[in-house]
């Protein structure tokens, strides 16, 4: 069994998310890299990968940064399923798609909102289970541009075009969002990084008063680990998505007409 894949992306270690709560609780491995600190896998042998968040940026003159890129052609030319958390999905459009798909925002997208599923979202195996509009909680300064042939996006929202997209030659997902934290994550990581945050002029009372959970978000997650998990595909070796009909053999995502989703 291989295992899964890892690459933590801050350049201060960051508390435990419920996303990491739900990735231990798997039976599988997880080989976790501080890439920060130069450490990078060597090969490519994962079952699937997770990109994370970061303070810094997709277009960062850095080692770590430049290293990063070719890592995750590596693993999309080997075909390991992989999903990325804002600074994630940035760097996954900037390494696959090119550094032009990446740009600075005029002004940031903060706090609590919602993004809305396009007609492609309610189809695709990550977002099929959500409903069209989903609560989220916003912080990023830069964006995926959407519009590119290789770029298919699932979600969007009234202040930007592309908040979770899906790249059309693999198994690869962008999600710019934060689903990862519950309410109490959320506020602790704003807790944690207050200087930062503090910065850009965010309001922790605002925060304290309107985060939620964002439970309907974490599904695109769950979904990805429905995916990749080898135990459930060994309990769950035939099983179709009843939303999208999407049939999920050996770590792939089938279609009824058998191409690859």
């Amino acid at each position: 069994m291989n295992p899964f894949l890892y690459l933590d992306n801050w350049a201060e270690p960051q508390r435990e998310t419920r996303f990491d709560r739900r990735l231990n609780a798997e039976p599988f491995k997880i080989d976790r890299y501080r890439t920060n600190d130069g450490e990078f896998p060597s090969g490519t042998e994962y079952c699937a990968a997770f990109v994370s968040p970061s303070f810094d940026d997709a277009y960062d003159d850095l080692e770590w940064v430049r290293r990063e890129h070719q890592i995750l052609r590596d693993l999309a030319d080997a075909r390991v399923p992989m999903p990325g958390l804002c600074f994630g999905s940035q760097i996954l459009a900037s390494a696959l798609v090119g550094p032009e798909q990446v740009f600075v925002r005029e002004r940031r997208e903060t706090g609590c909102g919602e993004i809305r599923l396009t007609a492609s979202g309610r189809g695709d195996p990550l977002t099929c289970t959500l409903p069209d509009r989903v609560p989220v909680f916003h912080w990023h300064g830069d964006e995926v541009r959407a519009g590119h042939p290789d770029v298919e996006v699932l979600a969007d929202s009234e202040d930007c075009g592309d908040q979770v997209w899906r790249w059309r030659k693999g198994r690869v997902w962008g999600i710019q969002p934060h689903p990862e934290f519950d309410r109490e994550g959320l506020i602790a990581w704003r807790d944690d990084n207050a200087d930062r945050f503090d910065r850009q002029g965010f309001n922790r009372a605002r925060l304290a008063a309107e985060a939620h959970s964002s439970d309907k978000a974490f599904g695109m997650l769950e979904n990805f680990l429905r995916h990749a998990a080898p135990s459930w595909r060994r309990r769950n070796r035939n099983a179709r998505c009843d939303r999208c009909a999407a049939l999920v053999l050996d770590c792939r995502l089938i279609s009824p007409t058998g191409r690859a989703h």
